[in-house]
C-alpha cells in the first residue's frame, strides 16, 4: 500500500480509459508487524496516503489486510477505519496462511462488518482464502453466510503453498445450495484445460 505502487495502475487506467480496481495490500498481523518492524501508526499513515491518492485519481480501491485472520481486533479496527475514511470501496479479509476455521471466518467477517457499520456503511467485504488446513471452500461459504459480498477463488485451487479456494468446488457448492443458477456443464472441460496448461493435476 504505497503511492509508488499505485501510480502505474493510475497511469494504465488513464492511458487506456478503462476503469481498474486498485487492490492495495498491507500486512496486519503481529507476526508481520514484528518481522517487518512496522508500527500500527506507520501502517495507518501508509494506508491513508495510498488509498487517498488512488481515490483522488478516480480509482476504486479494494483495501487488503494480509494475514487478517491472525491479526488482533484493535489493529484491524485501526487499519480498516483508516481505509474507509480515505475512500476505500471494498475491504478484503485475507486468510493468508489458511489459518481460519468456518466459525473463525464467520466471526471475523461479522467483526469487519461492524467496523463498516461504525464508519457509515456502504463498503463491500471480500473473503480471500487459502487451503493450508483444507478448509478454504467451507470457510468461503461461512464468510458468505456472515456477510462477505465477494469471494475469491482460483482455478482448481492453484495458489501459494497448497493453494487457494478452488473456484470450481465453490461454484458447485453454490449451485447445489441454490445460491447460484449457473450452468456448470462446461466446468469439467475448463478444469481439465487448466490442469493441462499448468501441469497441476486435478
Amino acid at each position: 500500500t504505497l503511492i509508488a505502487d499505485i501510480t502505474p495502475i493510475v497511469e494504465i487506467s488513464q492511458r487506456t480509459g478503462l476503469p481498474i480496481e486498485t487492490c492495495t495490500f498491507i500486512g496486519s498481523s503481529p507476526i508481520r508487524q514484528y518481522t517487518e518492524d512496522w508500527t500500527i501508526d506507520k501502517l495507518q499513515r501508509l494506508t491513508d496516503e495510498a488509498v487517498s491518492f488512488a481515490v483522488k485519481q478516480g480509482m476504486r480501491v479494494m483495501y487488503v489486510t494480509e494475514d487478517t485472520t491472525r491479526a488482533d481486533p484493535a489493529s484491524l479496527r485501526a487499519l480498516y477505519s483508516t481505509a474507509i475514511r480515505a475512500g476505500a470501496s471494498r475491504l478484503c479479509i485475507a486468510d493468508t496462511v489458511g489459518h481460519a476455521t468456518p466459525n473463525g471466518a464467520r466471526a471475523v467477517v461479522r467483526f469487519v462488518q461492524s467496523i463498516v457499520d461504525e464508519c457509515g456503511g456502504g463498503v463491500g467485504i471480500d473473503w480471500h482464502g487459502h487451503r493450508d488446513r483444507d478448509l478454504a471452500t467451507e470457510n468461503s461459504l461461512a464468510a458468505m453466510d456472515a456477510g462477505a459480498t465477494r469471494i475469491h477463488g482460483a482455478a482448481i485451487g492453484i495458489g501459494e503453498r497448497v493453494g487457494n479456494t478452488p473456484m470450481d468446488a465453490l461454484l458447485v457448492n453454490l449451485v447445489l445450495m441454490g445460491r447460484r443458477t449457473s450452468d456448470l456443464s462446461k466446468l469439467p472441460e475448463y478444469c481439465e484445460a487448466v490442469s493441462e496448461a499448468t501441469g497441476v493435476p486435478i
